[in-house]
């Protein structure tokens, strides 16, 4: 809201701290009547971002850079049904990688470049290491289970 009215009265030729106090209120009325509720936007942005293979550590990077709390954060996280291999299992789909690249015979370069991109997304070494490596996705799946 402040970038907007800073917007606004720029090009209107106003101050923009006369006026502060109208997005102090409208932030207090919303709050008070429920309509900001940090906890349930937390819980969305992290199914949102599990579901599009994002690894915890960047859904923190994102979540901490909106302005949450690293305790709602981490509560929240701790909450969360699914876990780091879901989120890894599913950012390679989508990226091909793994069991679902399309190239059959990979060598040891194409594994590596597929590992580093899984840690650049967030995952570990191990994990992603798990992941490239694995011939099928049963394999992964009894992986799951067993782990």
């Amino acid at each position: 809201m402040a970038r907007k009215v800073m917007r606004a009265s720029l090009a209107l030729d106003l101050n923009p701290d006369d006026f502060q106090f109208m997005i102090r209120d409208t932030v207090e009325f919303c709050v008070r009547n429920g309509l900001v509720d940090d906890r349930a936007y937390v819980e969305t942005k992290i199914t949102s971002l599990r579901r599009r293979g994002r690894s915890t550590r960047r859904i923190k990077a994102t979540l901490s850079a909106k302005g949450v709390c690293s305790e709602l954060i981490q509560e929240a996280l701790d909450d969360d049904p699914q876990n780091e291999l879901n989120a890894a299992i599913r950012y390679a789909q989508r990226r091909r990688l793994g069991p679902w690249r399309t190239n059959t015979q990979p060598d040891h370069r194409m594994q590596e470049k597929e590992i580093a991109a899984l840690c650049r997304a967030g995952f570990s070494y191990s994990l992603a290491q798990r992941i490239v490596s694995a011939e099928d996705i049963e394999t992964l799946q009894q992986s799951e289970s067993a782990g």
